[in-house]
């Protein structure tokens, strides 16, 4: 587990807070596009935020983007969420990306309910090697344009 302590252990903190940060601020470009470029309703707004939480395995930092909307005739809020994050465990790091969708009533191809819609999670990782693989998960993130489209979202 990361523990401040020395040299080396304040500069992989270093390495972690400036590279979430980075990897923070692409996914933010790319859902602020999604969210000008579709229709989400009135009323909808984007959420970006950096995670982070304490778990019995270790921390996790995670750079979170949430859609929220409502589905027409609904007084509940849908959400569409892309996130990625890190998990810095006494065993090693893991990696996870995501975009799911939690439907109040039924949208798109999708009935109501939550969605994976794309997960990739890797384990065992040195922090190094996970921040690495992190920004590929975000990479991939970012090329999937095509969600709000498949929720039966319109173009403006």
């Amino acid at each position: 587990m990361l523990n401040v302590t020395g040299a080396n252990d304040a500069a992989s903190t270093t390495l972690l807070l400036t590279t979430m940060h980075r990897l923070h601020e692409q996914p933010d470009d790319f859902t602020t596009q999604l969210y000008i470029a579709y229709d989400f309703g009135d009323e909808s707004g984007l959420v970006p935020a950096i995670l982070i939480e304490k778990h019995a395995a270790g921390p996790e930092l995670r750079t979170y983007h949430r859609f929220g909307f409502f589905a027409e005739g609904d007084s509940d809020v849908s959400e569409l969420r892309f996130s990625a994050g890190v998990i810095i465990t006494s065993t090693g790091c893991s990696v996870e990306a995501m975009v799911d969708v939690d439907l109040e009533r039924p949208l798109g191809e999708f009935g109501a309910g939550v969605y994976t819609l794309y997960l990739e999670r890797i384990d065992q990782l040195s922090l190094t090697d996970a921040l690495s693989s992190l920004e590929e998960q975000v990479t991939a993130l970012c090329t999937m344009g095509d969600v709000p489209n498949r929720l039966g979202f319109d173009t403006h």
